[in-house]
């Protein structure tokens, strides 16, 4: 069973996560798709191999996705950007991830790099 929690970006606005932790692993990030969510095959065959291969797990749903708050057609590529970063800052907090990013997701990979150079 997957553990999903929620992390408060603001008053209004909470995103859904997944966070497994192995302790002193890098972590795998994974970014999902255009109006994708965390319920699909890909985070839950990527959360395996984490598990397997014994390395820590972040994957969230940006707003308007999934069981996130807001409304899909208030959201762009610059928020969801910024919602990652601040959820990869506040939870992994190190530069020591990976990042995968599935269609969209590789869009806010790549703009990611321009956040922890």
């Amino acid at each position: 069973m997957i553990n999903y929690r929620y992390y408060k970006i603001s008053k209004n606005k909470k995103i859904r996560y997944i966070n497994k932790l192995q302790k002193n692993a890098p972590y795998i990030v994974f970014l999902h798709g255009f109006m994708s969510n965390l319920d699909g095959k890909k985070p839950k065959a990527f959360l395996n191999f984490a598990k397997q291969n014994k390395l820590s797990f972040l994957a969230l749903e940006y707003s308007g996705h999934g069981k996130s708050s807001g409304k899909f057609i208030n959201g762009n590529i610059t928020k969801w950007c910024h919602e990652t970063s601040i959820l990869i800052k506040k939870i992994i907090k190190k530069n020591h991830f990976m990042i995968i990013g599935s269609s969209m997701g590789s869009w806010i990979g790549l703009k990611q790099f321009q956040i922890f150079k």
